[in-house]
């Protein structure tokens, strides 16, 4: 989050630069500074990707649910961000996404949460009457060029719209995976000259890496190596060493500098810089570290009584605790970087899932307390209900108790403790993990399940579409959903993506329910690969998760992965299968259900009197499906 005011006390020192990895004869400052080579804070490009868009979406958008840029959007806007960069000869060093945060965050991130759920309030209440049709649900948006390298003002009515919730790992994920050659001429042929780069089949899969820590310090260490720039928003980039050429570039100052910024052979990339170790020279300070300190302290302080108290109690202050404490969160995370090279496996798992690992991995730098912590996004959900992440609830088990296995018997641990938003609060809410007894019983069902709404339906589950229908299917045999506007709702839902006249938060609250089980599968899926059981069970399932869609299809809007999908099934067909395998499977898994209920309260018995904790909530239901045991009330 940076330290406030900081940057705007330093951005007086700050030099004009263009970004450029050779010289432009054609320019006319032959004596500009040239940046050729840079560090990305990955979170901090796809952040600001996401305003820019938002700002340029919003001038043609007739609700603000219209103007969200989606994460499949969001994921293409880097894409021609850094094929722009690639144009313009600048070499990308590395592209750093977080992979786990240190404890001491721990607040930082409650508040973050909090603020996103004080977003989605006042957005759900300044919207509660619904929307209109989104005009951008009839099909795909360009993506220019200056759309995401020119900045414009964001009206007032659009600034308190929600963030994406997987844009990061969507981002992180297409860099990996999805980004090869023939998928970027596919999106950018129209808008760039691709065809005049050399470009790998992958070109950032790569420089693009998930570290044991935050992406802050690796990006500072790289930039001390390098001397090259990090581009981000994050102003704390300012306070690590550096180096002597070390710099910071902060990417909403970046603007495209054209006659014609469509004409991207003629553009420029123009930005402010600023290096630490020239700051520091020309305040008459040995570093950042002391100024930023005494701001923190006294962020109503000016300047000139920063600079002299800083001077003044120099010695003083680096002696105190207090200043040392402070002083360590930019000398960066040895912890991690002693493991790094050895944990290539977690290069490609989702951020959070990144997270739980290094909490198994390295406690005593993640992990502090007593169980492991998994801290979800706000969806952008119905405020007023119940939060959509109380679905999939059990999938998410299901993967924490497989890696929990894994482990040796003195690291495992009871329980998982999730933070969602309940009413107006973040809460804790504990998950009580498995054994291999009920996970055994739990891959079971669930593969049978796959398996049958795969046949009745014939869908093969390479489609997005089957697990849409499976997610709502898993909804309504939990009861968690039922509308009055019944299963042909759904399959209006399925094929515009909402179920009455126009869009409503009913369709919103269903969507995000969608995406909750889609995602607990996709924790679940990745998570199997650390899995130990020996009976095949969990080959077979994830046989059948492997094809689950990517996040920038699996999170995309309804309505826009239907036109690239065709809903092949009848309104009348799909509502007949859908009412059969309702009937049959809630007999079927009622008695199954209620044995496993018994399973758990034993369990619940068993590690109660180690439970600590106040604000955990823990509450049971008897459920007729067996994956929503844990439902709270």
């Amino acid at each position: 989050m940076g330290i406030l005011r900081l940057r705007h006390h330093l951005l007086p020192f700050s030099q004009t630069v263009y970004l450029e990895g050779k010289a432009d004869n054609s320019q006319e400052d032959a004596s500009c500074i040239r940046v050729p080579s840079v560090i990305i804070d990955g979170p901090s490009l796809v952040y600001n990707i996401f305003s820019r868009l938002l700002s340029w979406f919003s001038l043609h958008s007739a609700t603000p649910i219209d103007a969200l840029p989606t994460s499949d959007e969001i994921s293409k806007g880097v894409m021609l961000y850094l094929l722009q960069l690639k144009l313009l000869g600048v070499k990308i060093e590395k592209i750093y996404f977080d992979g786990a945060l240190p404890a001491e965050k721990h607040e930082t991130r409650v508040l973050r949460l909090e603020n996103s759920r004080r977003r989605l309030q006042l957005f759900c209440t300044e919207t509660r009457h619904g929307f209109k049709s989104p005009k951008h649900y009839r099909g795909y948006r360009a993506i220019h060029l200056e759309s995401i390298l020119c900045s414009r003002p964001l009206l007032a009515r659009y600034k308190n719209l929600p963030n994406d919730p997987f844009m990061v790992p969507t981002v992180f994920e297409d860099l990996k995976l999805r980004w090869n050659k023939e998928a970027i001429c596919q999106i950018a042929r129209d808008i760039l000259p691709v065809n005049s780069l050399d470009l790998e089949d992958f070109p950032w899969a790569t420089i693009t890496t998930m570290v044991s820590g935050e992406a802050d310090s690796y990006c500072g260490s790289t930039a001390k190596l390098t001397g090259s720039a990090v581009l981000t928003n994050d102003s704390d980039l300012l306070l690590y060493d550096l180096g002597t050429d070390g710099s910071v570039i902060f990417l909403d100052s970046i603007e495209l500098t054209a006659p014609d910024p469509r004409q991207s052979t003629q553009c420029q990339l123009r930005a402010s810089m600023l290096r630490p170790s020239l700051v520091a020279l020309r305040l008459g300070i040995p570093n950042l570290l002391s100024f930023a300190y005494v701001l923190k302290t006294n962020p109503e302080l000016g300047i000139a009584e920063l600079l002299q108290r800083s001077k003044n109690t120099q010695e003083a202050m680096e002696a105190s605790l207090n200043y040392q404490r402070f002083a360590r969160e930019y000398q960066g995370d040895a912890h991690s970087r002693q493991v790094m090279n050895s944990t290539q496996q977690i290069q490609f798992l989702d951020t959070r899932i990144s997270e739980l690992f290094w909490q198994y991995e390295l406690p005593f730098a993640y992990m502090p307390w007593d169980s492991p912590r998994m801290y979800l996004p706000i969806l952008n959900e119905d405020h007023t209900r119940q939060c959509a992440w109380i679905q999939g609830r059990s999938y998410r088990n299901l993967g924490y108790s497989l890696l929990n296995i894994s482990r040796l018997p003195n690291e495992r641990h009871t329980r998982v403790t999730e933070f969602i938003r309940r009413g107006q609060r973040i809460v804790e809410d504990t998950l009580l993990l498995s054994n291999e007894e009920s996970i055994a019983a739990y891959t079971k069902i669930l593969c049978d399940r796959l398996t049958s709404i795969q046949v009745e339906f014939g869908i093969s589950n390479n489609s997005p579409q089957f697990w849409r229908i499976f997610a709502l299917f898993d909804l309504y045999i939990s009861g968690a959903e039922s509308t009055s506007r019944g299963i042909q709702g759904l399959a209006r839902f399925l094929s515009l993506g909402y179920m009455g006249e126009r869009l409503e938060w009913t369709d919103l609250h269903l969507a995000a329910q969608v995406q909750s089980i889609l995602y607990s599968l996709r924790i679940l899926r990745q998570l199997i690969r650390f899995s130990e059981l020996s009976n095949g069970l969990a080959m077979r399932l994830d046989s059948l998760l492997e094809t689950l869609p990517p996040l920038h299809i699996m999170m995309a809007p309804v309505c826009l992965e239907t036109r690239e999908y065709i809903f092949s099934i009848r309104i009348d067909q799909f509502s007949e299968i859908f009412m059969q395998l309702l009937a049959r499977n809630r007999s079927d898994y009622r008695g199954a259900a209620e044995q496993t209920m018994e399973i758990e309260l034993s369990r619940e018995e068993d590690v109660s009197g180690d439970h600590v904790g106040t604000n955990v909530v823990r509450s049971y239901k008897q459920s007729s499906n067996i994956y929503e045991l844990l439902q709270e009330q």
